[in-house]
């Protein structure tokens, strides 16, 4: 019995100490997982870390390569024809040579839709995945890394075709590919020289980049920054590393959705653009012109501001309309025009005014699959529209200040401030009392002027009927059609003669059940009258500063992280985007 009990006790501390090891083993390689997952976030950041970063490399390591980097135009290369003929071009190449990881297919700018990219082509003899790096001759400019996204199961393939995007004009670029089996262990690498052209558009290489007070970490990704030629992606260190040409600007926006990025290439026309630069759809708007802003709603739709060509009433930045992204339908969901129809007639058009701009809509947020917000700097407002897919669309509520809508006809659809009717039966009881006219209560606080970006949120927190909406409040009292308003009347607000202290970005509590809504955050930006944006990306904002030529990044307590001066005029819109499972995994 003795014995057997021994037995047993040694049996059970062997199969303890072997748990142990096994859950230490476990430990460790997890904990060896995450500090590799970390190195690699480290890698992609885009900036310089420690000068040990750069390669140093033998000639003999180097391939210098002979591309054909003459430049494409935008006007030729947005058509399902251009790319079904550098489909066959590649098509005829693969079935003519055989392509490894030493002697790759690579062409320059292959469907010219990134002038700064080039198309990659080879076989390995074993399921690899593919790291590279760009890397320059210059101290300012740190080198770009990322791992390249294939679709496969883990990122695994025999097959490799990428479009690399990260390269910089004007300079001898280093293309450093290294390839990696399932086991995560470098099986080859190979080091290309390619001498990339300045670019004709002029955009800048290097942008001037100051730090901020913020200790936390810069975030991954590359910034999206709309010039009048070009979307142009900026890296942490202020480096371009794409260029995405169209025909001239219009909306400013770019979106990703099923392995696809949207875009508009004029006022006319939405791309398609597959994730080797290929052209899937281009699609035809009609009467319709778009500008500034998009969104998509979830359903296969884009709903895009526009306008309506060869209207009567000549009613410019009105219209909102839906694109199907499966058939290329396109839909009028509505225009303010038939919504407000009293308001547009009080508009005056000025002398230099061809057109009637009497709202100017320029930015929408989506509350769920039939409503909507829009927002109107003309008349520093911002509306709820419901039943937008049907035929009777209206407007529930306006936010803005009364003043502005005095007389008009539409009083009773703005939207209560909370604690405001406390307010004013406060000093109406004070009023009573009193032997001298007391005025007016104050406001509790004001609505938004010149709002260029809201963003709606929804919360498990609230109850039904609520809801978050952030806003660019760019504190700037102005309407062109509308020169009776006294926009001087409302205290520390920016006119056209007086500059504001400051912009705001606000956050306010929608409260739809009780008919109000209230100011739940007031941060102070540097005042940006025109042009100013917000993206919150991760834990992190991105603010742009269009008048001052400036957008940055903060942390989540509204510290300054990196700030970015460039030279474009009229940057509506500054995004970060990290392109992961599209270029990169």
């Amino acid at each position: 019995m003795r014995k057997r009990l021994t037995t047993i006790l040694i049996t059970s501390l062997i199969m303890v100490l072997a748990l142990g090891g096994v859950c230490f083993f476990v430990y460790r390689q997890n904990k060896k997982l995450q500090n590799a997952q970390k190195e690699l976030k480290q890698q992609e950041l885009d900036i310089f870390l420690d000068n040990s970063e750069k390669q140093v490399f033998d000639e003999r390591q180097i391939t210098v390569t002979s591309l054909d980097t003459k430049p494409k135009k935008a006007k030729t290369i947005y058509s399902r024809s251009y790319t079904e003929a550098k489909n066959a071009y590649i098509k005829k190449c693969k079935k003519k040579n055989l392509y490894d990881f030493d002697s790759p297919l690579m062409e320059w700018n292959l469907y010219g839709t990134n002038n700064l990219s080039m198309y990659l082509y080879f076989k390995a003899s074993e399921d690899t995945y593919i790291r590279y790096t760009i890397q320059v001759e210059d101290d300012r400019i740190p080198n770009f890394t990322r791992t390249l996204y294939n679709g496969e199961a883990n990122n695994l393939t025999r097959e490799h075709e990428y479009q690399i995007t990260g390269f910089v004009p004007g300079m001898k670029n280093l293309l450093i590919l290294d390839m990696y089996g399932k086991d995560d262990k470098l099986r080859n690498q190979k080091v290309f020289e390619i001498n990339v052209p300045a670019l004709q558009s002029g955009a800048e290489t290097k942008l001037s980049v100051s730090s901020g007070r913020s200790e936390e970490q810069i975030s991954n990704g590359l910034y999206t920054v709309f010039g009048q030629q070009s979307i142009l992606l900026y890296d942490n260190s202020g480096v371009l590393r794409g260029e995405i040409p169209y025909n001239h600007v219009s909306s400013q926006k770019l979106f990703i959705e099923e392995n696809k990025m949207y875009y508009g290439i004029d006022a006319n026309h939405v791309v398609a653009i597959g994730p080797l630069g290929q052209v899937e759809k281009v699609y035809t708007l009609g009467k319709y012109s778009q500008y500034e802003d998009f969104i998509y709603n979830g359903y296969g739709d884009l709903w895009i501001l526009a306008t309506e060509k060869g209207k009567k009433s000549k009613s410019v930045k009105d219209t909102v309309i839906s694109l199907n992204l499966q058939n290329g339908d396109i839909k009028e969901l509505f225009s303010m025009e038939t919504l407000l129809p009293k308001m547009m007639k009080t508009a005056k058009k000025t002398k230099k005014q061809k057109e009637l701009n009497w709202i100017d809509l320029n930015s929408l947020t989506q509350v769920n699959s039939d409503e909507i917000l829009v927002s109107s700097r003309e008349l520093s407002s911002i509306f709820k529209v419901i039943n937008i897919n049907s035929r009777s669309p209206r407007i529930t509520f306006i936010i803005g200040e009364s003043k502005v809508w005095k007389g008009s006809g539409y009083e009773k659809k703005l939207l209560a401030k909370a604690g405001q009717a406390e307010a004013n039966q406060a000093q109406a009881d004070a009023q009573a009392n009193s032997l001298v006219d007391l005025g007016s209560a104050a406001e509790v606080f004001y609505a938004p002027f010149g709002q260029t970006c809201i963003q709606q949120e929804s919360s498990d927190k609230l109850s039904d009927g609520q809801y978050y909406l952030y806003v660019w409040n760019s504190n700037y009292g102005y309407s062109a059609t509308r020169p009776k308003i006294k926009w001087t009347g409302f205290k520390g607000v920016g006119t056209k003669q007086r500059e504001a202290k400051c912009s705001y970005v606000e956050k306010y509590l929608i409260d739809e059940t009780a008919a109000q809504y209230n100011q739940e955050e007031n941060k102070q930006v540097a005042y940006t009258p025109k042009n100013g944006s917000m993206q919150f990306y991760g834990t992190q904002s991105i603010y742009n500063f269009g008048s001052a030529k400036e957008y940055a990044e903060y942390d989540k307590k509204g510290k300054l992280i990196r700030k970015f001066s460039h030279s474009i005029p009229n940057v509506s819109n500054v995004e970060k985007q990290d392109f992961k499972g599209f270029w990169f995994r």
